[in-house]
């Protein structure tokens, strides 16, 4: 599969997503080269890149999270924006969970 550029719309649509899918106003996505980068932000304002949706060919993404080594594992999720917000809220929403971060 060809990778591509991400887009700010598409990272701007996840996020939305994501936020739509419960209490996940402090997740924060932004685009940076193939890759939408999930952030979250801590009660003190600081951000702790959590996930990565890697641009994949024909709009489709790749989902990985990063792991307390610093390492990116994949997780078996790749798809539309719709997909990767599935999967990013149901496999790492406690990972996303407001609670963990104030």
């Amino acid at each position: 599969m060809t990778k591509g550029p991400s887009n700010p719309d598409a990272a701007g649509r996840l996020q939305s997503l994501v936020r739509a899918r419960g209490d996940y106003g402090h997740v924060a996505v932004r685009a940076q080269g193939s890759h939408l980068l999930v952030e979250v932000q801590d009660g003190d304002g600081e951000k702790d890149l959590v996930a990565r949706a890697t641009s994949l060919a024909g709009g489709q993404y790749g989902l990985s999270f990063k792991s307390h080594t610093g390492r990116w594992e994949p997780l078996p999720v790749q798809g539309s924006i719709e997909n990767i917000a599935e999967g990013l809220t149901g496999l790492l929403g406690p990972y996303l969970d407001a609670g963990n971060f104030a």
